[in-house]
């Protein structure tokens, strides 16, 4: 301690004197658990019951997502066939008279009772808007009668209704739309414009068909 300098002894007890002054005043505090945000102790078991019980809670819901995914899916409901409207041949037999009686309408008897008769009805389902239609009115009017073998009905669009005994089994579902009824109750139906070429050919076949 002699060969210590007066300075650093001074310097040594300063320092000294402020680690014992740290240690009494300034040394920071433990701070109370119920100044925490926690609370008291008892707080931090409820914390983690109520955070288990969410998790838990999420756990079902994301399970019942699950298996809705999983299930299977209702099967999709059989597409009808879409109606065509090209030309096709179908049959169209009048019956006998006690059924056509009981369904017949005024605007469809004469058509019946020709048809019966085993006459060629020739019956265009037409619109005046049309050019189209107006064309094959044209065309069916220069039909040959043939002494009366053949039939010939314009009618419009609107009153295809009003033949549906005739019509049973033949869609008609636009303008213009020729139906050729042969003597074999057999009919053929031609779906917009019709030359007056194929109009005769096609009344020509259904005369000559029994």
């Amino acid at each position: 301690m002699a060969n210590v300098s007066r300075p650093m002894l001074i310097a040594l007890a300063a320092t000294v004197a402020l680690l014992a002054v740290w240690l009494v005043a300034l040394r920071p505090k433990p701070v109370a658990v119920e100044k925490t945000p926690l609370g008291p102790t008892k707080a931090i078991p409820a914390a983690k019951k109520a955070s288990a019980a969410s998790d838990a809670a999420n756990a079902k819901l994301q399970a019942a997502a699950k298996a809705g995914d999983a299930s299977p899916a209702a099967p999709a409901a059989a597409a009808k066939p879409a109606t065509s409207n090209a030309v096709a041949q179908s049959a169209a037999k009048a019956g006998s008279p006690a059924e056509v009686r009981s369904g017949e309408t005024k605007r469809e008897r004469v058509v019946l009772r020709e048809i019966r008769q085993g006459k060629v009805v020739v019956m265009l389902f037409w619109s005046a808007a049309g050019a189209d239609d107006v064309a094959t009115r044209g065309a069916i009017r220069s039909v040959n009668r043939r002494n009366g073998k053949v039939k010939v009905h314009v009618i419009p669009i609107g009153r295809v209704g009003d033949y549906g005994t005739v019509t049973r089994g033949i869609t008609i579902a636009q303008s213009p739309t020729t139906l050729i009824i042969g003597r074999n109750g057999r009919a053929r139906t031609i779906v917009g414009l019709t030359e007056p070429e194929e109009l005769r050919q096609a009344v020509a076949d259904a005369v000559a068909k029994r």
